[in-house]
C-alpha cells in the first residue's frame, strides 16, 4: 500500500488534515524524538506505535496545545514513561553497535502505520483539530464530519434512520413528562384559580334541571312556600317583576369609569328591558367581555379592580364580580359582592375549596345570587347560565348550594 498515494486522495484534498496524513508528515519527526530518548531503534518503534495510538485518542487536546511538534513531544515523553514503568523496553544503547540505525526507512515508515492499524481500530480519516484552537462542538463537528467521509450510502441512512428515532423517543419522552408535571401540577389548586366548569361535571345538571323553570313552576312553589301573592307588589314572591323595577343609578364617582359603565349600559339595556332580561344582558357582556386572568395583586377594592378591567379587559373572580356590581348599580339595582368558597370536585376524595368571588342582590323580596367568572370561560366565547339569578326555590339553587360556601344562607 502507497501511505502517501493513499493519504493525498483527489477527495480528501482541501480538506483539514486527517490523521493519516499527519502520521505521513510527522513520523519521522516522531521517531527521532524517540530514538533520542532511548537510543535504541527497536525501542523508537515502539515508542512511535505507542505514541500514535495514543496521539488517536487524545486527539482533542490538541486544540489547547500551541503547536502540532510541541503536542506530539509531549505525548512521545508521555508514551516513554509508561513503557518504562511496564517493563516494555530493552534500552540498550545502540551507540556503542556500529552503525546504528537512527531514522525510518519507507519500508518501516509503512510498517509501522500497519502495526498501528493491527493494535487498534484507528480511522484514517479522522480529522485533526486545529492547535489552539479549544471548542467542544466543533471537535464532536470534526468527528461527525470525518465519520461521514468513509461511510457508504446504507451507513449514512442507517445513520440518519437511528438519528431519527432517538430524536422521536427524546421528543415523546419531553412530551410525556409535561403532559405528566402540568397535569399533575393542576391537581393543586390556587387560591385564585380560574374557575372553569366542565360539562361532563355536570351531566346530572344537564339531564335533570337544565331546562329553564318556567313563571308557572316557580308560582307553583312560592304558593306552596309563602301561601300565595304580595298583597302590596301583587307579584308572586320569588318572581322578577315583567316590568323594570330599577332604581336610580349609582355611579363610583370616577369620571371616566363612570362614563365607560354608562356607555356599556347604553349598548347592552333598552328601557323596555324587564329585569330579567336586563340582568342577562348585563351578565352575558361581563363574561363575553372579560378575559380570565391570574392576577397577584390581592386588592378586592371595587374601583382599583374596575381600573384594572378597563385597562387590560381581563381579571379573575375580584374583577367578574365588580364590573358586574358596578354595571348593576348604573342600571339601578342594589347588588353587593360576596367573597366565599367555590368547591370543585364536591362529594368526592378530590374535592378542593378555592377563594372566590360572586354577587348577591335583593329583588322583589327575593335574595338572587351570580356568578359570571364560574359561568362563561377563559377567553369570553361562552357565558353559561347555570348560576345566573340561583335563589331559594328555583331549580338552580340545589346547584348552587353544592358549588360555593360562604353567602348567606349556605350550609358550610
Amino acid at each position: 500500500m502507497n501511505l502517501a498515494r493513499l493519504a493525498n486522495r483527489k477527495k480528501y484534498q482541501k480538506k483539514r488534515e486527517t490523521f493519516l496524513q499527519l502520521y505521513n508528515r510527522t513520523c519521522d519527526r516522531v521517531f527521532d524524538c524517540a530514538y533520542a530518548l532511548c537510543l535504541n531503534h527497536a525501542d523508537a518503534l515502539t515508542v512511535s506505535r505507542e505514541a500514535y495510538i495514543d496521539m488517536y485518542f487524545a486527539i482533542g487536546t490538541l486544540r489547547t496545545a500551541p503547536n502540532v511538534e510541541h503536542w506530539q513531544r509531549r505525548q512521545v515523553e508521555r508514551t516513554m514513561r509508561f513503557l518504562v514503568r511496564k517493563n516494555r523496553l530493552s534500552l540498550i544503547h545502540e551507540k556503542t553497535l556500529q552503525d546504528p540505525p537512527d531514522h525510518l526507512t519507507a519500508d518501516e515508515k509503512e510498517d509501522l502505520w500497519r502495526r498501528i492499524n493491527r493494535t487498534v481500530d484507528i480511522d484514517p480519516w479522522r480529522l485533526v483539530p486545529v492547535p489552539g484552537k479549544s471548542s467542544l462542538l466543533s471537535v464532536l463537528a470534526d468527528q461527525a464530519v470525518s465519520d461521514l467521509s468513509y461511510m457508504g450510502p446504507m451507513d449514512i441512512a442507517k445513520m440518519a434512520l437511528t438519528t431519527l428515532l432517538i430524536l422521536v423517543v427524546i421528543g415523546g419522552g419531553a412530551f410525556g413528562g409535561y403532559y405528566l408535571l402540568s397535569h399533575r401540577s393542576g391537581a393543586r389548586v390556587d387560591e385564585m384559580e380560574e374557575i372553569f366548569l366542565d360539562e361532563r361535571s355536570y351531566s346530572v345538571y344537564n339531564e335533570t334541571i337544565g331546562v329553564r323553570v318556567t313563571d308557572e313552576e316557580i308560582n307553583a312553589l312560592i304558593k306552596d312556600a309563602f301561601g300565595g301573592l304580595d298583597d302590596e307588589g301583587g307579584l308572586t314572591k320569588g318572581t322578577p317583576a315583567a316590568r323594570s323595577t330599577a332604581g336610580e343609578p349609582v355611579y363610583t364617582g370616577n369620571e371616566a369609569i363612570d362614563n365607560q359603565l354608562k356607555a356599556i349600559l347604553a349598548e347592552t339595556v333598552t328601557d323596555d328591558m324587564d329585569d330579567t332580561t336586563r340582568l342577562w344582558a348585563l351578565y352575558y357582556y361581563v363574561g363575553k367581555h372579560m378575559r380570565y386572568e391570574r392576577v397577584r395583586d390581592k386588592n378586592d377594592d371595587s374601583l382599583t379592580l374596575l381600573k384594572h378591567y378597563f385597562a387590560v379587559e381581563s381579571g379573575d373572580s375580584r374583577h367578574y364580580a365588580a364590573l358586574f356590581q358596578a354595571l348593576c348599580h348604573a342600571a339601578g339595582y342594589e347588588c353587593e359582592t360576596v367573597r366565599g368558597r367555590f368547591v370543585l370536585n364536591a362529594d368526592t376524595e378530590f374535592r378542593r375549596d378555592i377563594l372566590h368571588y360572586w354577587n348577591r342582590m335583593r329583588l322583589n323580596g327575593m335574595y338572587y345570587y351570580f356568578d359570571c367568572e364560574a359561568d362563561s370561560d377563559a377567553f369570553g366565547t361562552q357565558v353559561r347560565d347555570y348560576y345566573f339569578m340561583a335563589t331559594d326555590g328555583n331549580a338552580k339553587w340545589s346547584v348552587w348550594n353544592r358549588d360555593h360556601v360562604g353567602s348567606p344562607g349556605q350550609s358550610s
